[in-house]
């Protein structure tokens, strides 16, 4: 009994007994838990006590990605059929970048996202073939000089124990709060989905630093309406369909999703973009081909 009560008090608590002062190297200098801290400061702070950011590049890593994945995909939401191998992959994965936030407490993985980077007209989007002939996306994959300017920001996949986590987290109290352009009760920190805005972060700085023009993406009217309380605006390029419930195709310029954030977020942007540039050297030729022989196997049986 006592052993159960040990375990249940870790499992609950280990977020909040965690140190601030304890970073990681892609972390902010640490506060000390007396000072008073600004909206912008604090979610930064919050965030990388707890998080550190990975672009996948070693096998390893990816199959983190593909995992997790496998986990939301084809487990929790039972969009894709489960396979044995429990790591749900694509023939886009072949030209793409995954990216994904390890939760320092448990070393688990708390979300994972993906920006497909085609290189020529033989590597299409995904979305491209829920798109009719004229459209622009079609245009720039059937030239290998615009193909590289757009990419697809796809297979965000957030494990349901840690999509419940952000409705919970107490980022900051609102008495330790001060100079701030945002008062608490303008921004909700209750409530702030911070996983998924780190993971939009890190693909709007991949594509700066490959000179992206647009990033598109097939994603929920409803998600794309609640983006724009951050002042990331996606602008939609098409009729929405119906798949995997009603989705509509989005883009956004990389320096326009950053340059349009409300205040609260721009030092937490700018912490994101710090920390993951030492792992962008070569990422698109390191993401070309970068899937094993074994998954290129199941995925072509699969096709």
């Amino acid at each position: 009994m006592g052993a159960m009560r040990v375990k249940r008090i870790t499992n609950e608590t280990l977020d909040r007994m965690l140190p601030l002062a304890h970073h990681n190297a892609n972390s902010h200098a640490a506060h000390s838990f007396g000072e008073k801290l600004s909206i912008d400061k604090a979610i930064s702070q919050f965030f990388f006590s707890r998080y550190a950011l990975v672009v996948a590049k070693t096998d390893k890593e990816k199959e983190i990605s593909f995992r997790t994945r496998h986990h939301v995909y084809c487990e929790e939401m039972q969009f894709e059929k489960t396979n044995s191998e429990q790591q749900e992959v694509d023939q886009y994965d072949e030209f793409s970048v995954n990216c994904y936030i390890k939760h320092l407490p448990t070393g688990k993985c708390a979300g994972t996202i993906r920006l497909v980077l085609p290189n020529n007209v033989e590597q299409s989007l995904p979305l491209d073939k829920f798109l009719p002939d004229e459209h622009e996306v079609k245009s720039a994959t059937s030239c290998n000089r615009k193909v590289r300017t757009i990419c697809e920001i796809s297979r965000l996949a957030i494990p349901k124990a840690f999509r419940l986590r952000q409705l919970k987290s107490n980022i900051v109290a609102p008495e330790k709060l001060v100079g701030s352009p945002y008062s608490a009760s303008d921004f909700n920190l209750n409530h702030f989905p911070y996983l998924s805005i780190a993971l939009y972060f890190m693909i709007a700085s991949i594509g700066i630093k490959e000179n992206v023009k647009h990033a598109y993406v097939l994603m929920e009217p409803k998600l794309a309406r609640r983006l724009k309380m951050f002042g990331i605006h996606f602008e939609q390029v098409g009729e929405p369909i119906n798949h995997n419930g009603v989705r509509a195709p989005y883009r956004i310029a990389p320096g326009v999703l950053i340059n349009n954030l409300i205040a609260p977020l721009k030092d937490f942007q700018e912490s994101v973009d710090n920390a993951i540039k030492p792992m962008l050297n070569n990422i698109r030729s390191e993401c070309d081909g970068s899937v094993d022989e074994a998954r290129k196997r199941r995925v072509a049986n699969a096709a």
